[in-house]
């Protein structure tokens, strides 16, 4: 009976454990797929001209960056609203660093051309420069988070034996 307690109680720490990485590296899967997505936008703004609902649509609508960002945006035009306004709202529900990252390339994106694309391509050298200096901060805290998982489960066990 003891020897199933500890084993339920290290599984819970390392659910936990779990649960805190995939919160904790949100903002780094997020900035990683918005790299990407930011090339495919500044091609079909500055190069293509095609309208952004349509490139919403076509060309973003798949992926966590669709779900967290290009998705309530596309929902947000559809309402009539202005550009900008729509823009910095959805770019406000992103995690911290990304919204910072993303709003100034709002107001820019009515009028295309060179001055947008360089506001995305700088977009995507910061978020770029994000995702590294986050990786590397995520290797050491989830050495540190497993570590204190499993200490906090071995204390446990031992008061409870």
């Amino acid at each position: 009976m003891r020897g199933l307690g500890a084993a339920l109680i290290l599984l819970g720490s390392g659910m936990a454990w779990v649960l805190h990485r995939r919160e904790a590296t949100l903002a780094l899967r997020l900035g990683e797929v918005l790299t990407g997505d930011l090339a495919v936008l500044r091609y079909h703004v500055c190069t293509c001209r095609d309208p952004l609902p349509e490139i919403l649509r076509l060309h973003l609508a798949e992926g966590p960056g669709a779900e967290c960002f290009w998705g309530p945006l596309l929902d947000k035009l559809g309402a009539e609203r202005p550009l900008e306004a729509c823009w910095a709202e959805a770019a406000g529900a992103l995690p911290p660093p990304l919204d910072r990252v993303l709003t100034p390339i709002g107001p820019l994106l009515a009028a295309g051309g060179g001055l947008t694309g360089r506001a995305i391509e700088e977009a995507r050298e910061e978020l770029a420069g994000f995702t590294r200096a986050e990786h590397i901060r995520q290797v050491q805290s989830g050495r540190l988070s497993a570590a204190l998982c499993v200490s906090g489960a071995c204390l446990l066990i031992l008061v409870l034996i």
